[in-house]
């Protein structure tokens, strides 16, 4: 009988002891995830996007998403500056990195979109934009405001927190024969919900042209460049 009793008061100290400190490692163990270190699951996670800085035409601009509106209007060709377009344009695409997004819009009498949504600026994705703009012919009027507010209905799509718009002219906002700056001032900056920064480059030098890019900037918490 004295063997059977020790032996009992060994499972009983078993069960009560050892057992419930070795199952507790087991449910640790199942608990851990797989294949990741001890410091847990983020360390593989990717990094929150840096704004990088990119050179368009001679002014620097910081962001992590970039929208262009470009002029393609009949006085771009008259000295040129389509052709300047199209290698500043190829030259600042490609130094954006693969996590910055973008959107292009061209305009005349009327605008086009390179792509309606904004876009990774992955390889693929910058050859097809450089194509593109490579493909603009200068012709027609200077109908900006509503290019304006196509640029800002696919920045307004993107989730990036610095995105800046690029606008490029040689020439006030004109269209079929009027004179639109005070249309166009007040459309875009009414189409600008999300007070994302609107940066002008005026290329040329009359007084009209220089106040409306001026006036665009200021209202939109942007900066106005005029290279000449």
């Amino acid at each position: 009988m004295s063997k059977i009793l020790i032996a009992i008061t060994m499972l009983l100290y078993v069960s009560f002891t050892i057992l419930p400190v070795v199952l507790s490692q087991s449910n640790e163990e199942a608990r851990r995830p797989l294949d990741l270190p001890s410091g847990g699951a983020g360390d593989g996670d990717e990094e929150e996007d840096a704004p990088e800085t990119i050179n368009f035409w001679g002014g620097e601009y910081e962001g992590d998403a970039f929208f262009w509106c470009l002029d393609k209007s009949c006085s771009m060709g008259w000295n040129g500056e389509i052709q300047q377009l199209k290698e500043e344009f190829t030259s600042t695409i490609s130094s954006l990195s693969s996590q910055a997004e973008f959107g292009v819009v061209a305009f005349s009498e009327g605008h086009s979109s390179w792509n309606p949504s904004p876009q990774r600026a992955n390889p693929a994705n910058k050859g097809s934009a450089t194509a593109w703009v490579l493909a603009l012919n200068a012709a027609g009027w200077t109908c900006l405001g509503p290019a304006g507010v196509e640029t800002l209905n696919i920045a307004n799509q993107s989730s990036k927190q610095m995105k800046q718009m690029l606008v490029l002219s040689d020439g006030e906002p004109y269209c079929n024969g009027a004179n639109t700056a005070t249309q166009s001032l007040a459309n875009i900056s009414m189409a600008n919900w999300q007070q994302i920064p609107i940066n002008t480059i005026y290329i040329a030098t009359d007084n009209g042209g220089i106040t409306f890019m001026q006036q665009l900037a200021s209202q939109n918490n942007g900066t106005f460049f005029n290279p000449l």
